[in-house]
């Protein structure tokens, strides 16, 4: 199909903010609390409450961004450690606020009138990168406050409920062990093999063309077909 351009002789600029470039920061500490008043808000329906140090929410829609003032979430990766994160909030009797946490995933918190932090159970297996939460929904006339997101490192080594009341619930670790991980690591013959071989184990469309390249002179002359079903391309 050949479309039918018209010639318009002017047409409007695009407006939009300029963009500011925040300077990266790197929030230390084994844990500690990001203020929900220090946030960056987006959105509307949201109040200030200054003598209590809250961030009062109605009818939904404002969006708080803690990611200048929360550890990067892939900081400590290599030591197998994750954000564990909580939000101390308060509701007002039947608010039902429904909220993106900052997993990512949505949820209805339970009504607190009293106060309460959730722990997002989901942070063990995902961190957003924009660290931040979304008020969805809150019931007409209802209210939500936000006070701060607890935050701590944790190890991704599991200890199931059952057995919490006779094990340790630490993982102790060494310095040196730990500044191991971070030595950048010499390439050996020893080194390249245990590579190959953890890539062989764990991928197996590597292995397979692995098996492709030693086989090489074999299959040269196969049948096509029989070639794509050997090596599991069909």
């Amino acid at each position: 199909m050949e479309y039918q351009r018209e010639f318009f002789q002017s047409v409007k600029k695009t407006i939009m903010p300029r963009p500011v470039y925040m300077k990266e920061t790197d929030v230390l500490g084994h844990s500690g609390s990001a203020w929900a008043a220090q946030a960056e808000i987006y959105g509307p329906n949201w109040h200030f409450d200054y003598e209590q140090n809250l961030i009062e929410i109605y009818d939904a829609g404002p969006a708080l961004c803690f990611r200048s003032i929360l550890p990067k979430k892939d900081k400590y990766e290599k030591e197998g450690l994750y954000l564990r994160l909580g939000m101390a909030y308060r509701t007002t009797a039947n608010a039902n606020a429904n909220i993106r946490t900052l997993s990512g995933n949505h949820v209805t918190l339970p009504n607190s009138v009293d106060g309460d932090i959730y722990y997002d159970p989901n942070n063990y297996y995902w961190v957003t990168d924009d660290l931040t939460l979304n008020i969805n929904t809150v019931f007409s006339e209802e209210k939500i406050w936000i006070q701060r997101i607890d935050w701590e490192w944790v190890s991704k080594e599991i200890l199931y409920e059952d057995e919490a009341g006779h094990m340790d619930h630490y993982v102790h670790r060494s310095k040196e062990d730990v500044d191991r991980l971070y030595i950048p690591q010499e390439i050996t013959t020893e080194t390249a093999k245990e590579h190959l071989i953890n890539l062989i184990n764990n991928d197996d469309h590597f292995a397979r063309r692995c098996m492709a390249m030693l086989r090489a002179d074999q299959i040269v002359n196969s049948d096509l077909v029989t070639l794509y079903k050997d090596l599991g391309l069909d």
